[in-house]
């Protein structure tokens, strides 16, 4: 590795590249083969660009924004503009005009530095100040691109050469060394020039202009080159944009500074990593948490896919793994897990991880898979490595100790248990870009900068992160809560693909966005309802005043920085537009396919009947029915069944499932197959057959009973009331309970006399009874049937309804699922409806008490203790309807059968 650890200024950095010859310093994929760009060329290309500047007028104290993605290219701009002692404006890729445009006018430029595709939305913007362009991807013919730029300052560095030298030199840019004569008329650039203004991410709502000098980012570098961070033989991926300073500083200026190769991915998706650190044969590679968590998220998803013996294996394997790791520092992860390092990355031996915290069992988990994980902490304001874990000197979970010559200090707030981190050192800025007032702001009298982190430093140095200062949510009774905390477990839902914690009017409040594959694959008729269950079983693990208290649902990514940190200045607003439904405009252009899909055939009627069945919405392909149009399960029964008699044709459960837009509606109508149409309601001789179990499952069915009573019984010490209410064979009756306890079921059935038990069928989540072959031998035992809302909630209904045809019984808890707290919830319509078609069943409302207390939803055994069942007086369906509200007949008899289970559960209470 040269020795540049004493270099002052950028320009001294760029001057050792001549001596590393033809190595590879980039290597950029693309579409095709990858393009490799030696320290020769690259340096050659610098000097061309920084003479090619001068000869446009532009030196000293003049500003070049840089508007691109990470390229060669963009390299060779930014360095040249600071080789010729110029500043540098690194703008992030995904701005939108308007924010260039607010940048031109904040701090203006001399020239811009762009894509072809952003400077035709810059010239069609409105208040973007004259400018002139330059192409980072323009062709080498046209006069704007940054080749052309290049060419001219070829031809001025061949000029001056010339003319020191008599009118003998010639081109030697192919082997330069030192620095040439050709570039005499250069500035001088010192250590306290400006080398690049950034803007700060925003996530407060307040981006400001932060000037790094040369010797703020030649201390930072400096430090990392003297720590061996990263060494001449590495290879280095970078997918992270180079307009912010983490990246920048240690993916390029370090990795550039130490002699090794920067490997530039073509995206951040997986395909094009795995590419790039394969073809590449890349060391290591730079990331952020999210594309850490990805990754990790990613790998044990490919080992569920190949079952429960894989899985179980892969968990020892690990277990092992990350002790072995912890204990001795073996890397066996790389030995157990070859063939997906293989797949990864084979060379790929090191993570480094910044731009926000990593979780410490996240890392845990990285380094058991076989990698080196290293972490860092660091602001834009502070070049940006303020600490950082050493290859042979670290501690997961923390963020390192502070780089050489970088002091720390952890000044006490008020109210909170951590104090502010305040940092001093050469890489830290002097002060915002002509803002003063937020200059003093972030400044302490004696010099100190202010981060607005909250942490601490253990025992040996290592410095440890709170949370930020300025997103802590102070709740009305003073307690103190971090939201990336509080969205750290919520998030480990599996439905869930976002979430963000917010503070609405004093209360803890969420942003979720969910994830669609996962509904789909769970079943989407209940979106809502799958979400409100994941949330409410994630909150009884946290402390009650870290529990959300509503959430709202959103289909649009939540706002976030290029390096993945939510923008939480842009979340009141979303949250409070949450449930306004925005829909794409029907003017808005459609593609030929949806033309054909909304215009022609089938599913053009179903389109149109959408919009005679919603006349009040403004419909799009992407309208959700369930988010958007709140149909829930029940309501995709009635639809389904709608569809079927209008159009002929039949959904599947199955098929319902994969809905989650219209757009996906109309797909599995085009595939449906065609039935006869039926004018009218459905026929009870579509009802599917009541199975009779055989001998040996009626004989296996009495033995779990019988001994069912005598757990019950003895352990529980079961009560009974109100026997006498059930009524006599060969009545068709439903057995509606509340549902708060595993031994509900258990509790009813011990309940039941033997002249009821033996005509009643159960109701019951197809998860648990039906996940596996005993469970389902169990279920035909015993007379269960499966209960799925998420995918067939319609073929229940039809199964009940069956059984009462039948005349026999069916119990049937309408809550749907067990109670978190233990009191009565809302009952679905899923009842209601199965009792329409059924008027002359009697429905006998029944309490349980005493489950929830001896077997609570988030116990994993239950406790002894008395149980006690509480039979009601019969009631009818038209009474029930009578008695309860709802605007239609189903939701009334639900409201109604729910008002009497209530008024049981109170005179138990009474009692």
């Amino acid at each position: 590795m040269a020795d540049t650890a004493d270099f002052r200024t950028l320009r001294e950095l760029v001057a050792t590249f001549p001596g590393r010859g033809g190595a590879p310093a980039i290597i950029a994929f693309g579409s095709g083969s990858p393009d490799t760009l030696s320290y020769d060329a690259l340096y050659r290309d610098i000097r061309r660009v920084a003479a090619g500047l001068r000869r446009r007028g532009i030196g000293p104290g003049d500003t070049v924004l840089l508007w691109g993605p990470n390229s060669a290219a963009w390299v060779a701009a930014w360095f040249g503009t600071v080789e010729n002692g110029s500043t540098a404006i690194p703008a992030d890729d995904q701005y939108r005009p308007d924010d260039i445009a607010a940048i031109l006018n904040h701090r203006g430029a001399k020239l811009v530095v762009t894509t072809a595709s952003h400077a035709a939305e810059l010239d069609e913007a409105d208040g973007v100040p004259e400018i002139e362009f330059v192409l980072l991807d323009g062709a080498e013919s046209d006069a704007r691109s940054l080749h052309s730029l290049a060419q001219a300052g070829s031809a001025a560095v061949r000029d001056g050469s010339a003319a020191e030298e008599g009118g003998n030199a010639s081109d030697n840019d192919a082997a330069p060394t030192g620095l040439p004569s050709g570039d005499a008329d250069k500035p001088p650039v010192e250590a306290g020039q400006v080398a690049s203004l950034l803007y700060t991410s925003g996530t407060t709502g307040t981006p400001k202009a932060v000037p790094l000098t040369h010797g703020n980012l030649a201390s930072n570098v400096n430090a990392l080159l003297r720590a061996r961070l990263i060494r001449a033989s590495d290879r280095v991926a970078v997918p992270l944009p180079f307009h912010h300073s983490y990246p920048f500083t240690v993916g390029l200026l370090s990795v550039l500074g130490s002699g090794a190769v920067v490997v530039l991915p073509s995206g951040v998706s997986g395909p094009e990593l795995t590419r790039a650190t394969t073809e590449a044969r890349a060391t290591a590679l730079l990331a952020v948490p999210a594309l850490c968590a990805a990754l990790c998220s990613a790998i044990e998803a490919r080992v569920a896919g190949r079952g429960g013996r894989a899985a179980r294996i892969f968990a020892i394997l690990m277990a092992v793994s990350v002790a072995a790791r912890r204990a001795t520092g073996l890397r066996l992860g790389k030995l157990f897990f070859r063939p997906l390092h293989k797949a990864i990355g084979a060379h790929l031996s090191m993570l480094g991880c910044g731009g926000a915290k990593l979780d410490g069992e996240l890392a845990r988990k990285l380094e058991g898979l076989g990698w080196t994980v290293l972490t860092g902490y660091g602001l834009t304001e502070t070049s940006p490595v303020v600490t950082f874990n050493h290859r042979r000197k670290r501690r997961l979970g923390t963020e390192g100790q502070p780089l050489p010559g970088v002091e720390l200090r952890i000044e006490p707030v008020a109210g909170q248990a951590h104090g502010e981190i305040l940092v001093r050192g050469p890489n830290v800025f002097a002060g915002y870009w002509n803002n003063p007032e937020a200059t003093r702001a972030v400044f302490t009298e004696d010099g100190w900068f202010r981060t607005g982190d909250l942490g601490w430093c253990d025992t040996g140095g290592f410095l440890h992160i709170a949370g930020r200062n300025k997103e802590v949510i102070v709740l009305p009774d003073g307690k103190n809560v971090f939201p990336d905390e509080v969205e750290a477990v919520y998030a480990t839902s599996s439905l869930l693909g976002e979430i963000a914690i917010l503070d609405n009017e004093g209360e803890l409040v969420a942003l979720a966005v969910p994830d669609e594959d996962a509904m789909r694959q769970r079943g989407a008729l209940r979106q809502a309802e799958l979400v409100r269950d994941d949330i409410e079983r994630l909150s009884m693990s946290l402390p009650a005043y870290k529990r959300i208290g509503d959430y709202r649902l959103t289909r649009e990514a939540l706002p976030r920085t290029s390096l993945g940190k939510l923008k939480r200045h842009l979340l009141p607003g979303i949250y409070a537009g949450a449930n306004v439904r925005e829909r794409v405009p029907a003017s808005a252009p459609l593609s030929d396919d949806d033309k054909r899909l909304i215009e022609s055939g089938i599913t053009g009627d179903v389109w149109r009947w959408l919009g005679e069945r919603y006349p009040d919405e403004t419909l799009s392909l992407d309208t959700s029915p369930q988010l958007d149009l709140k149909v829930d399960s029940l309501q995709w029964v009635t639809m389904t069944l709608e569809i079927e008699r209008r159009f002929g044709i039949a959904l599947s459960g199955e098929a319902v499932a994969q809905i989650l837009s219209i757009r996906d509606l109309l797909e599995q109508v085009r595939t449906a197959p065609a039935v006869e149409a039926k004018p009218s309601g459905e026929a009870e001789s579509d009802l599917p057959e009541v199975e009779r179990p055989n001998i040996f499952l009626r004989a296996l069915g009495a033995l779990l009973f019988a001994m069912d009573r005598l757990l019950m019984r003895t352990l529980f010490r079961l009560r009974v009331r109100g026997r006498e209410h059930l009524p006599g064979s060969g009545t068709p009756c439903v057995i509606a309970a509340n549902h708060v306890s595993f031994l509900d079921p258990a509790a009813i059935a011990a309940a039941l006399p033997g002249r009821v038990l033996r005509d009643t069928h159960w109701a019951a989540w197809v998860g648990i009874m039906f996940a596996g072959s005993l469970q389902r031998l169990v279920s035909r035992a015993t007379r269960v049937f499966a209960v799925d809302p998420d995918q067939d909630l319609a073929g229940a209904i039809r199964t009940g309804r069956a059984v009462l045809a039948a005349g026999q019984s069916v119990v049937w808890f309408p809550e749907g699922r067990r109670s978190h707290s233990g009191e009565l919830q809302n009952f679905q319509q899923g009842i209601g409806v199965m009792l329409e078609a059924a008027p002359d069943a009697q429905v006998v409302p029944t309490a349980i008490a005493g489950a929830y207390e001896v077997w609570p939803r988030h116990r994993r055994l239950p406790r002894f203790g008395r149980v006690e069942v509480v039979f009601g007086r019969p009631v009818t369906v038209a009474e029930l309807g009578q008695s309860g509200k709802g605007e239609s007949e189903a939701e009334r008899i639900a409201n109604g059968l729910q008002q009497e289970v209530a008024r049981l559960l109170d005179e138990e209470r009474r009692g």
